[in-house]
Formats: C-alpha cells, structure tokens, sequence
C-alpha cells in the first residue's frame, strides 16, 4: 500500500502528521520569539541593575564616610573636653596658692572643686593631684555616680608607675594621654571590665617651678558610646581598634581587649581579617571593597587631636606605633558585610524581574517541569544505585558491590588464564582510637584509610569496604602470589604511619591476607574464607604484617 493510500486509509495518521508538523514549527517560532523577549528584558534588566547598584553603592559609601566624619567628632569631643579639664585644673588658683603656701585649708578647697568638677562629669573615674614625689595629695573617686573623696590616711605614692613618670616629665601645659585598655585592679582586669584612659599635665608654681601633676581618669565607656551612636547613622558596625588591631570596640564583645587577656591574644581584626588589616596600615584613611565587605577607615592620632590647645602643647603616649604610622594610634572604622550588599541585590533583582517573571514562568514552566522530572528521575537513579552499592561514609565499593565485582574478575580470569588477587584487610588499633577520640574522628580515619588504599593499588583494582574497619581489595591481574604479597606488604606499611586528623593524629596498623585464584582457590567463596584465615593468622602474629592463605580444594 502506498503512502497515499495510507493517508485515504487512515486519515487520522494524516491529521496527527499535519499536527505534528505545526508543533514543531510553533516550537521553532516560540523559541525564537522567546529567545529575542528574554534578550530584550535581560539587556535592559542588566542595565537598571548596574544603574541602580552604582547608586546605591555611592551612597552606602558617602554615609560611611558621614558617619565616621561624626565618629571621629565625638572621639575630638570627648577627648578635647577632658584635656580642658585637665589644664583648667592645673591652673587652679586654689591648687597655686596651695603650691606657693603650703596651706592646708586650700586642700580643702581644692577638694571641693573636683568634687564639683566630678559630679558635673560621670565619666571621670578619679581626679587627682599628686606632688612632685608622685604622693597622692587630693583624691576623689567617682563610682557609678558615688563621689568619694579619699581621705589623707588612704592617699597612695604612685611615684613608680608610669604614668605619673611619663606625666612629670612633660613641659608646662603638655598633656599625657596613657592608652586606652581596661582597669586593672590588684593585678586583675576589673569585672566588669571598665575601659580607661589617664589624662595629665604637669603642675607649676607661681615661680615657674614644677611641683606635681594633675590626673584624671577617664572612663571611655562614655567616647566609645558616643562613637556608636554617631554611627548608627549608617548600615556599617562600628570598631575601634588599637595600633596591633586589637578591638577596643568591635561586634563581638567576647573579642575585645583580647590584648588585656592571656586567652584571647589572638583575638583580633588582624587575624579575622588579614588582607583588609594590611591595607588599612598602609594608609591614614580609605575606603574599599573586598570579599568581606566595604571597608571605610581613618587614623586617629589622639596626640594630634590635642594639638589645638596652644603651640606649646606637646601631647604624648607612652606606647610607640608598632606600623610606621608614628606614635600610639586607634584605627576608626566602619564595616558593611557582604551580606547587607547580598540582600540590596536580591531586593533589587526581584524587582526587575517581577514584571517579566509571570512571562518568563508561564513560557518555561512546561520545560522545566519535563526538566526537572527527568532530572529527578536520573538523580533519584544514581542516589538509588550509590546506596545500593557504595559505602555511604568512604565512597568506596560495599559488600555487595565487591562480591559482584569479585566473580565477575574470577570468570575474565580463568578465561584469560590469568592470576586474580585478594587481599583483606583489618585495621589494627582502631577500636582505641574510635574509644579515646570519639567515633567522628574514627570516621574521619576510616575515610583517610580508603583513601591510602586507593594511593596504594592501581586504578584498575577495586577497594571495597565491607564494613566496620574491615577492608577488602581485588588486584584484577598478578604475575605471582609474590607480587600481591609485596602489595599486601606495602598496604601495611601505608597504614602504619599516623594518620593527619582535623582535630587529633591518629596512629593505626593494619593486619593483611592475601589469596590468589588459581593458586589458593578456584571459587570466589572458598577464595574470601582463603584471605579472611590468612587475614586472622596475621593479627594472630603480633599485628601488622601480611599473611598468604593456604590452598583450598575446589
């Protein structure tokens, strides 16, 4: 019958021809038409993408530069009022008369005032004066508000520390500024930790002669919460950092003052952040973008921002810069993790995509669900066939796939003429490490032990894990019962070297033995029991050596 007849025949074979033939030319059309809409809406997707993301990157990086431009103010602010104190205190009419007659009532004056000073300053832990021998002669305390003025029996020589040294040592009208750590009391951070600052200046008579400093000590608590709350103008975290990039003040709590600590002297930006740290060193201010985020620094030189007070001002620290930067300085900082730029994006991209998304879904919605059925279909198959015959721990062949593999290379060996080796192995001393280092490093081990066995064979041998620390491999072709001895031999010097954990070393042996078909059986179950005895024997000896089983009958 001819096609013709066929079609008069059966005209509804022609119909679904004709059918077909117009699907695929839809198909045809579709696709180009789907191709030139989606190039359309992705070029012009691309460039709002790219317009909007420069805008709002610009942005993001002009508020970090705002907020820390008010940061570094409050830093100036707290730092420029303390030092007013200091020099207003130094010049205490009540404090130079004091000096010039030795008066005793004028103590009390001078009390008074810091008193008065204290109460109108909470952040000032301590003022004090203290003679040219570094005797505490006027003392108050100011805790949580509590003013104490210290009588004279508990007044302390501060002679030997360094600060009244380094303070007495200054010019007229210089001022000290210790660096910025915690409080320590008796040889103990004080808990809560407390962030302190000593600031002085020398204190002269009428007759121009030194005779003592003034002290304060300033609870920074007070400038590093100015700090913060200037910057929550922006999205970035605030930091403070000192010269060796300890946190003064970070995001994690836990980490700051890591230099105060003996446990936490690597707890700092410089280790989090390596690359970020040495960029920062090399400049006095910047802003960049790593993977980590965008980056907005400056330097702050507190004896710089004390510099105004008068050209005889010689502000100093005791610590020296360590990055050739010059003297002891804080590094301001502001961060905006990827994250914050990762959530702009998607927020972004939904929004560009919404209104051709509905287009795009309805035009590829068949497609994806032939797609990702067929995906499945294939996923689910080899996720079926890896548990069915791979170790789920090692990846290595399991007991089943071993056995199939075995007699499927015992019958191409006896066509062949060929020689097929076994070799069972047992870990030695395994028991102890899953024992004493918990089964997660066991596993670890049992993985780094499949691995050393694949080194160890060649890529035509098959290692298969039959469970536990029990280990199996098929030599496909040997030349002699020697050469799968040498091979069980090397396998146990392999594995009796220690083992490179994540959290431990560990140290096995491994106890092998070895059967060749034809030589010790002809059959693949008399062939296992040959080496899984020989395996025996070997653990038997003494552990850690290879053993040849003994011949079987057929």
């Amino acid at each position: 019958m001819t096609a013709q007849e066929m079609e008069a025949a059966f005209p509804s074979a022609n119909v679904q021809r004709e059918n077909q033939k117009v699907i695929r030319k839809a198909m045809n059309l579709f696709m180009l038409l789907f191709l030139v809409v989606i190039f359309l809406l992705g070029g012009g997707a691309a460039v709002l993408y790219r317009m909007d993301m420069r805008s709002y990157v610009q942005e993001l990086m002009s508020l970090e530069v705002h907020s820390l431009d008010l940061q570094v103010a409050a830093i100036d602010n707290a730092l420029t009022s303390v030092v007013g104190d200091v020099l207003f205190l130094a010049e205490e009419n009540e404090l130079i008369l004091h000096l010039d007659s030795g008066d005793p009532a004028l103590v009390r004056d001078m009390r008074r005032e810091y008193e008065r000073l204290a109460k109108n300053r909470p952040a000032y832990d301590q003022i004090r004066f203290l003679d040219a021998t570094g005797m505490e002669r006027v003392r108050v305390n100011n805790r949580d508000g509590i003013l104490r003025p210290v009588p004279e029996a508990e007044l302390q020589d501060k002679g030997n520390r360094y600060y009244f040294r380094d303070c007495f040592a200054l010019d007229e009208r210089a001022i000290y500024l210790s660096p910025l750590d915690l409080n320590v009391e008796n040889g103990q951070v004080e808990q809560p930790p407390r962030p302190m600052m000593r600031i002085g200046t020398p204190v002269f008579d009428s007759a121009g002669n030194k005779r003592g400093i003034v002290l304060i000590n300033y609870a920074a608590a007070d400038m590093l919460e100015h700090i913060l709350r200037a910057g929550i103008v922006a999205d970035g975290t605030s930091m403070l950092l000192n010269e060796d990039g300890y946190w003064l003040l970070g995001p994690d709590e836990t980490k700051e003052w890591g230099f105060m600590y003996l446990d936490k002297g690597d707890a700092t930006f410089a280790r989090d952040f390596p690359d970020e740290w040495l960029r920062m060193r090399d400049a006095e201010q910047g802003q960049f973008r790593t993977g980590n985020g965008l980056f907005t620094f400056r330097t702050i030189h507190p004896h710089k921002k004390l510099a105004r007070f008068g050209k005889s001002l010689n502000a100093q620290c005791p610590a020296p810069g360590k990055d050739g930067k010059g003297p002891y300085h804080w590094v301001l900082l502001s961060r905006i993790g990827p994250e914050v730029l990762n959530d702009f994006t998607r927020a972004l991209l939904i929004k560009l995509f919404l209104g051709g998304g509905a287009l795009f879904m309805a035009v590829a919605l068949g497609a994806w669900n032939l797609a990702l059925a067929v995906s499945r279909r294939r996923l689910y198959q080899a996720q079926l066939f890896a548990m069915a015959m791979y170790d789920a721990l090692t990846g290595l062949p399991n007991r089943k796939l071993f056995f199939d593999r075995l007699g499927g290379g015992i019958e191409s060996a006896r066509r062949y003429g060929r020689r097929l080796a076994l070799l069972y192995v047992d870990l030695d001393g395994f028991k102890q490490v899953n024992d004493t280092m918990g089964h997660q490093t066991g596993d670890e081990l049992l993985v780094q032990v499949g691995k050393a066995l694949r080194r160890t064979v060649r890529k035509s041998d098959t290692v298969a894990r039959l469970g536990g620390d029990e280990f199996a491999i098929i030599l496909s072709e040997v030349g002699s019962v020697e050469e799968a001895v040498k091979v069980g031999e090397k396998i146990v010097d392999e594995l009796c070297r220690p083992f490179e954990l994540r959290t431990a070393t560990a140290k096995v042996g491994a106890s092998v033995g070895v059967a060749v078909f034809p030589d010790h059986a002809s059959q693949a179950d008399t062939l296992v029991r040959g080496a899984d005895k020989a395996m025996y024997r070997s653990k038997s000896k003494g552990r850690g050596t290879c053993t040849v089983a003994e011949a079987v009958s057929a």
